[in-house]
C-alpha cells in the first residue's frame, strides 16, 4: 500500500536517486494494492523533476483495479505513461 503513512520513504528514495542524477525512473506497481492521494503527489512531483531535467518516469504493472481507477480519478495516468511490465517499463525510460 502507498498511503500517508509509507508515501515519505518512497518520498525519501525517490529523492535520493533525483539527487544522484537518475534521469530514468521506473516505479514497479505491480504488488500495490493500494494507493492514496499522498502517493499520487510524490509520483507526480517526481515526474516534473524529471521532466524539468529531460528525464522520464514510468509506472509498470500489471496494475489492480483499485489502483488504476485512483490514478485515472486523479489523472496520473493522463501524464505518466504504464507499461504491463516493468521490463517493457525499462525499455521505454
Amino acid at each position: 500500500e502507498l498511503d500517508a503513512k509509507t508515501t515519505p520513504a518512497l518520498k525519501q528514495k525517490l529523492e535520493l536517486l533525483l539527487s544522484q542524477g537518475i534521469t530514468g525512473i521506473v516505479i514497479d506497481c505491480a504488488g500495490l494494492t493500494y494507493i492514496a492521494s499522498a502517493g499520487i503527489g510524490a509520483i507526480n512531483a517526481t515526474f516534473k523533476a524529471l521532466q524539468e531535467k529531460g528525464g522520464k518516469l514510468v509506472l509498470s504493472g500489471p496494475l489492480s483495479q483499485q489502483v488504476r481507477d485512483t490514478m485515472d480519478l486523479l489523472y496520473l495516468t493522463k501524464r505518466v505513461p504504464v507499461y504491463n511490465s516493468a521490463a517493457e517499463g525499462e525499455q521505454n525510460v
